[in-house]
């Protein structure tokens, strides 16, 4: 994550410095260390016991299946100018506390 701050704060300074494509690469530059973050994620998951990888996958499998829910249905409501056109954030927001509150549920559940 130290690594995720400083790549985000040197792309954001380097941003206004640069034009065209080049714009374009150096917003992006925070996806590297987000990447490694997620192969760190793999391989907690699958060096943890059988019993703690069931609970993060099914607190994972609940969240990405609420928030599928939750995106179609703002998305037909935003489809009829009922609702604004969110930020993409929303979705990972949403996602994240999904995940936070099924493992709280499912955690529950195996006790």
């Amino acid at each position: 994550m130290t690594a995720y701050v400083v790549v985000l704060c040197a792309s954001v300074l380097l941003f206004i410095h640069t034009t065209g494509i080049w714009q374009i690469l150096v917003a992006l530059l925070p996806i590297i260390p987000i990447g490694f973050l997620f192969a760190a994620f793999v391989r907690f998951l699958l060096r943890t016991d059988e019993f703690q990888r069931q609970i993060i996958v099914i607190s994972l499998a609940l969240a990405g299946g609420a928030t599928a829910l939750l995106s179609v249905t703002y998305g037909i409501l935003e489809s009829f100018r009922i609702l604004p056109h969110p930020s993409a954030w929303l979705t990972w927001m949403t996602f994240m506390f999904g995940w936070a509150t099924a493992s709280v549920i499912v955690r529950r559940r195996f006790r």
